[in-house]
């Protein structure tokens, strides 16, 4: 018979679960705040993809051509002149566009033209036709971290895609 102490424990100690642990918590932390973050972008596309829906729909039932207007705030749609100016709102539009919140907002147009959006700023950004096109463009919106870029194909899809500064 042996005598003394037997050093081979069996388990864990204290200090190696609490460890794994802390390890847990904290992957399972950053894997919440990153699907939060991609369900915001997912419901802002959603949002858009709505209003734009809508508004080709709006256009092809009326025959009419229709502008949607953004500004820092709030967007709006309107029926347009043959000369492209601002004539009737469009009764029924919901704005998603407060959802959107970013330090600034600017749209690119496919023609390659760029607008600054903010407070004063009154021209349609996207035009939608009878025939169920619209003029397309990308929107730009600049956080803190990221720029979010949400393209506006001339079919109304959208497509969106995070930019890191």
């Amino acid at each position: 018979m042996e005598i003394g102490c037997n050093n081979s424990s069996k388990g864990f100690t204290l200090i190696e679960i609490l460890v794994v642990l802390i390890v847990i918590s904290l992957a399972t932390s950053l894997m919440v705040i990153n699907f939060s973050s991609v369900a915001s972008i997912q419901n802002q596309n959603t949002s858009l993809n709505q209003t734009f829906n809508y508004l080709s729909e709006e256009s092809i039932v009326t025959g009419k051509i229709i502008g949607w207007v953004a500004n820092k705030n709030i967007d709006n749609a309107y029926t347009l002149t043959n000369d492209y100016e601002l004539k009737d709102p469009i009764e029924g539009h919901i704005s998603h566009w407060k959802k959107l919140q970013g330090n600034r907002k600017t749209f690119k147009s496919f023609d390659g033209s760029i607008n600054e959006i903010d407070d004063d700023y009154n021209e349609p950004l996207l035009i939608f036709y009878p025939s169920g096109e619209n003029s397309g463009g990308i929107l730009y919106i600049y956080f803190n971290d990221y720029t979010q870029e949400l393209i506006v194909g001339k079919n109304g899809k959208i497509q969106s895609n995070i930019l890191n500064d």
